[in-house]
């Protein structure tokens, strides 16, 4: 189980990210860190042609695949979408996304999986990698996790939607608890790791929309400034 933290800074390279090549260059840097993938792709839903369409690519084996389509009805992709649920695919030359994928990298018989791309009951398209272990599983939980974190991202910066912050919030906090386990992974620490990423989130947010002048991020928290310098060095917020 990755730590709480390590999402912590993935989200937040998130939320810098501009445009769907940022938000996906991002998500292949933190898996190639993770478990070092070389290659994966991004598949947005056309929803006017029913059509998932690979807009970003990964790697040198996948380049030539950049602009494949295929409908939600075809290949293992459509399925993933239907269905909502990740998926390895064992047959790549079969699998019309991958078509014109790299010789070599088809030889090298590395997994490549699936997971859906979803905000709430929207499907927004799928995320891709050429797994480097033969046994998917692991890799399919993780890019599951990875997906449910950058649909949020792709929403906003593609079809502009504004959602509450509650609300992310809470189906961010409900994929990640989700997938720990009840008795080992929290170590009885997760109210208060959850609480201490919020607060640092929060301030950490506030300082930069307030240019660092504390007096003013403090008022816009509601809170006192010797409150908010005293929180700052409790979280190791750093400060220019």
């Amino acid at each position: 189980m990755l730590q709480l933290s390590i999402w912590y800074e993935f989200n937040r390279a998130l939320a810098s990210a501009k445009d769907i090549s940022s938000i996906f260059n991002n998500a292949m840097a933190f898996l190639e860190e993770i478990i070092e993938i070389q290659n994966g792709l991004l598949g947005i839903l056309d929803k006017t042609t029913d059509e998932v369409v690979v807009e970003e690519v990964y790697g040198p084996g996948l380049q030539a695949v950049k602009g494949n389509r295929c409908k939600v009805d075809e290949g293992k992709s459509g399925e993933v979408i239907r269905l909502g649920c990740p998926a390895a695919i064992s047959d790549l030359l079969g699998e019309p996304l991958l078509q014109g994928i790299d010789e070599e990298f088809r030889r090298s018989g590395p997994s490549f999986i699936y997971a859906p791309l979803r905000w709430g009951d929207n499907s927004l398209g799928i995320l891709g990698i050429g797994h480097p272990s033969h046994s998917a599983e692991e890799g399919l939980k993780l890019l599951d996790t990875v997906a449910s974190f950058i649909s949020p991202a792709l929403m906003v910066v593609r079809w502009g939607e504004e959602t509450p912050l509650d609300e992310i919030l809470r189906r961010k906090l409900e994929a990640a608890i989700e997938r720990m386990d009840l008795h080992t992974e929290s170590q009885g620490s997760l109210m208060a790791d959850v609480i201490a990423l919020v607060e640092r989130t929060l301030i950490l947010t506030a300082l930069r929309k307030a240019d660092y002048v504390q007096v003013t991020a403090a008022r816009f928290l509601g809170i006192n400034r010797n409150t908010l310098r005293k929180k700052i060095k409790e979280l190791g917020i750093p400060l220019p």
